[in-house]
């Protein structure tokens, strides 16, 4: 079996996988309540501390996020990976939403995540770093943090940028993280 198709055999069946991103390595499940929270508790986070969506296009969001006019531009007109903080739908999962009722989201140009997402929609993530740690650099160091707990390291290239993406808050335009 491939490496793709094996990431999407995890993740289908509720797993938890490794990945590399247009940013750092992440850690994914699909955004189901059972995975989200084995997610946190791998990773040792507070339950109220939300994750990620990372999507291939809006439309794999529409589940997730209330309809805005300007998501698309602001998703895709800065040149770096740029996460957007979103009025949450109604459907959107409680591990999802932050305190100010937003959900996080990105649209990755990473192949590997486009690939992805395609194949199963969009991906709950998040840094792959036990809570306050610092992010692995490489499988080896995920290897250190995580240990057996994770059901598949999906090793298929490079991340990105090595560097966070940026963060804008829709509601107040306000940049979060530079």
């Amino acid at each position: 079996m491939s490496s793709l198709r094996m990431a999407i055999s995890v993740l289908r069946a509720g797993g938890i996988i490794a990945h590399h991103s247009d940013t750092v390595l992440g850690l994914a499940c699909l955004p189901h309540a059972a995975s989200l929270a084995r997610l946190s508790r791998i990773k040792m986070r507070p339950q109220n501390k939300p994750f990620l969506l990372l999507a291939d296009s809006l439309t794999q969001l529409g589940d997730f996020v209330a309809e805005d006019p300007t998501l698309e531009s602001a998703l895709t007109a800065h040149p770096t990976p740029t996460t957007c903080l979103i009025q949450a739908s109604a459907t959107c999962p409680a591990a999802l939403i932050g305190p100010s009722q937003q959900v996080a989201v990105r649209l990755s140009q990473h192949p590997n995540i486009t690939t992805l997402s395609q194949a199963v929609g969009a991906l709950a993530s998040t840094s792959a770093n036990l809570n306050g740690q610092d992010t692995a650099l490489n499988f080896v160091e995920l290897r250190k943090q995580f240990g057996p707990e994770l059901d598949y390291l999906y090793d298929s290239g490079n991340s990105g940028s090595g560097k966070s993406s940026r963060i804008v808050d829709l509601k107040t335009q306000q940049i979060l993280r530079a």
